[in-house]
């Protein structure tokens, strides 16, 4: 099972501007400690295209831009022809009755901050120990900017 997560309804949600390259830089980061901790897989789909420099990866988060479709949309489409189970994190309602009972799980974005929240200190990228900098950044598929 993959989380798939709504990044421009999280970012709305949670109060933050929509358009804002490092807000969503660090909500890949933030999902990037959630992967750890849950040992899923997550992929983040924002509307738009993608800023210069960002990076499509970081650690198990994969990130999309959704380019001339919508994060919507795409989300939808990876429902419909995914062959695993999906955990998709939205609060949009239309979303949310477009992908309902294709082996999707479809979660309220507050559910997802709360996790975002709870992560222990050690997971929680805006505390990372040497260990886990280490750790991390000697596996080269994580040498992605972001």
């Amino acid at each position: 099972m993959s989380f798939l997560v709504d990044g421009s309804n999280v970012l709305g949600h949670a109060g933050k501007e929509r358009e804002s390259v490092e807000a969503k830089r660090r909500l890949a980061q933030a999902l990037a400690g959630l992967a750890r901790s849950t040992k899923k897989k997550v992929t983040l789909y924002f509307d738009g295209s993608k800023p210069e420099g960002f990076g499509a990866g970081l650690g198990a988060v994969s990130v999309v831009f959704g380019g001339d479709r919508s994060a919507d949309d795409r989300i939808a489409t990876r429902c419909r022809e995914g062959s695993d189970s999906f955990v998709v994190f939205t609060s949009d309602g239309p979303l949310a009755s477009r992908i309902r009972g294709r082996r999707v799980d479809v979660r309220p974005v507050r559910e997802l901050i709360s996790m975002l929240e709870s992560l222990p200190v050690s997971e929680n990228p805006a505390t990372p120990s040497a260990d886990s900098w280490e750790a991390y950044f000697s596996d080269e598929k994580n040498r992605t900017q972001f």
